[in-house]
Formats: structure tokens, sequence, C-alpha cells
């Protein structure tokens, strides 16, 4: 007597089946654990880098009304000109900015940064090194 595969193929479909219908009622059955409320981080006075919060920073985070949070950014809105082309306003979102200052040693330091806040700080620091800046050729 010869056995082929396909004689296996009924039961294989209804065993697999079986198991996966029991995979997904446990699934269904687990408790869900609580939505993740994001990440928390400070930063450092000294060093300027951020970091985790001790757990007396992070007690003081929670109880603050003040939410740091950044809302959705808008949706880019299509324009389309009276000669019929067709544009769009990103605002803010899809700005960079190139800031050069020049250094203590007379040599210009470049950054390219994200966000107007971001170029004015860099502006405001009497170092030259900026936090959150990228440095790139371009050639």
């Amino acid at each position: 007597m010869r056995t082929t595969l396909s004689s296996f193929a009924p039961a294989f479909a209804l065993t697999l089946a079986v198991a996966l219908m029991t995979l997904c009622g446990i699934a269904g059955a687990a408790p869900r654990a609580p939505a993740a409320q994001g990440l928390t981080v400070v930063r450092d006075a000294e060093t300027g880098e951020l970091r985790a919060p001790t757990a007396t920073e992070l007690r003081a985070l929670r109880a603050s009304p003040v939410t740091t949070t950044r809302e959705a950014p808008a949706q880019p809105q299509a324009v389309t000109s009276t000669r019929g082309e067709s544009s769009a306003v990103l605002g803010e979102r899809g700005l960079v900015y190139a800031v050069v200052k020049r250094g203590a040693d007379g040599k210009l330091d470049h950054h390219c940064v994200d966000g107007a806040h971001t170029a004015a700080r860099i502006l405001d620091q009497s170092a030259p090194a900026a936090q959150g800046a990228s440095r790139h050729d371009h050639r």
C-alpha cells in the first residue's frame, strides 16, 4: 500500500485550523497591557545630554500640570495656482536651517538643524559645538 502526501492533506488542514483557532482564542482572552504613554527624558544641566530622569525628577515631572507632548503635525495643504500648477504648503515641518557661526579660531562652523527654535538655540550658544545638529559636506 502506497501512501501519498495528498492523503494527509485533509487531516493536516484540520489540525492546522484547530491549532490556529486555539491560538486566536488564547490571544483574544489574554489581558492587554495599557498603552505606553511615551518616553520621558531630561536634559542634564551640566553636560546638556539627554538622559533618563532620576526618581525625584520623574515624580516632579508627573506632578507638573504642564504637558510637553507634541501635537500631530498638520497635513500639508494642496494649492493649485491660476495656471494649474500644484504645490503643497508644508509649513515649519519640512524646513531645515543652515546655521553658520565663526568659532574662536576664526573658522566657520556650519550646522544643519530642524526648526527655528533649534537654530536660535545654536546662535545663542557661545560654544561652537551644538546639540542636535548634523554635519555634512556640500559638494
